[in-house]
């Protein structure tokens, strides 16, 4: 059974590669009984059923048997035949891939072989596109239309199908990068991706802050509502009650200035300043104070509204988010009162 190996191996490569199998050699030398060996035997009576597929012209079973191959052992005597297969059945993309992969790893001293291997290549890279991805840093994984190829360099180009792709290259600790390229057949392509690392949280922190004194933080949304409207409630009722005592002050007032007529009835005489002066004078006196009490009270209240609705506004100012005030106290003798600058 040993011997007859040497002859079927030099048969199948020739029928393999449309080589006439008339021509086939009755003997093989050393070093393909070496490559013959180096197979499993699984995957050689694949790679032989793939031969006698092709032979008989059932390209498509030829194909399956060769891929079935090339999965238990990368060879790349498989690769060879499995790239005249794809080439075969419509699949010229893959034929250039399984048929450079041929040409890069197959011996030099296999110089007939390698030319059907270039002229099958020439003729599926008609059909696509050569694309070269340079990656920086290496190990990267590159990706085409989200599908990974591998991880960088590449050891051979990237062969597409005619038509827009996006070529991209991730690795952790970098930003990811992403290219579209538009793939024409025949073409020829080059990408560039250098990815650069992801910034520190720290580092991106520091940015994002302005260097300087920080700025007050501004208060939680809640409760600075809740001062303005406390703050506006409070100086309406103040208001409110300025109006209320003025109007009861003046009323008062009215009221004492007619008792004060009733009870002077000329210029020239004031019963209230005599020793037997009505009763009424008492009660013109307790309406004067009274009017005046309600003065005081309706001009405090105004102050106090004032006070607070100022107090309220300085503080809208001073808590927004966007905020960047500083208040002074301003002291002068006469005056007395605060200084407010910044960005509003």
């Amino acid at each position: 059974m040993t011997t007859n190996r040497p002859l079927l191996w030099t048969l199948s490569i020739a029928v393999a590669l449309l080589a006439p199998a008339a021509g086939a050699q009755q003997a093989a030398s050393r070093a393909e009984a070496q490559e013959s060996d180096a197979m499993t035997d699984r995957a050689r009576q694949l790679f032989e059923d793939g031969v006698k597929a092709a032979s008989a012209g059932k390209w498509a079973d030829a194909h399956a048997a060769f891929l079935a191959a090339w999965g238990l052992k990368p060879h790349y005597q498989i690769a060879s035949n499995l790239g005249v297969a794809c080439l075969r059945v419509g699949k010229p993309r893959d034929a250039a891939e399984y048929l450079t992969r041929y040409l890069r790893e197959a011996p030099a001293t296999k110089v007939q072989e390698r030319q059907r291997a270039e002229a099958s290549l020439q003729e599926a890279r008609a059909q696509v596109a050569a694309l070269t991805v340079r990656v920086a840093p290496d190990g990267a994984e590159v990706t085409v239309d989200g599908a990974s190829i591998g991880r960088a360099p590449l050891a051979d180009p990237v062969f597409l199908d005619p038509g827009r792709h996006d070529v991209g290259a991730k690795l952790d600790g970098y930003e990811p990068q992403t290219r579209s390229v538009e793939a024409t057949a025949g073409g020829t392509e080059a990408v560039v991706l250098d990815l650069q690392r992801t910034p520190a949280p720290d580092a991106t922190r520091a940015r994002a802050e302005p260097s300087g004194s920080p700025a007050p933080e501004a208060p939680r949304g809640g409760e600075r509502t809740a001062v303005l409207v406390g703050g506006g409630v409070a100086t309406g009722l103040g208001a409110a009650a300025g109006v209320l005592f003025t109007v009861l002050a003046n009323k008062r007032a009215g009221e004492a200035e007619t008792l004060a007529k009733t009870l002077r009835p000329s210029e020239d005489r004031n019963q209230c300043t005599t020793r037997s002066a009505p009763p009424e004078c008492t009660e013109q006196s307790k309406t004067f104070d009274e009017s005046r009490v309600y003065s005081n009270v309706a001009f405090w209240s105004f102050a106090g509204a004032g006070a607070v609705g100022l107090g309220t506004l300085i503080y809208a100012i001073v808590s927004g988010p966007e905020a960047r005030v500083q208040v002074t106290p301003t002291v002068g003798i006469n005056d007395l009162g605060l200084s407010v600058g910044g960005v509003f």
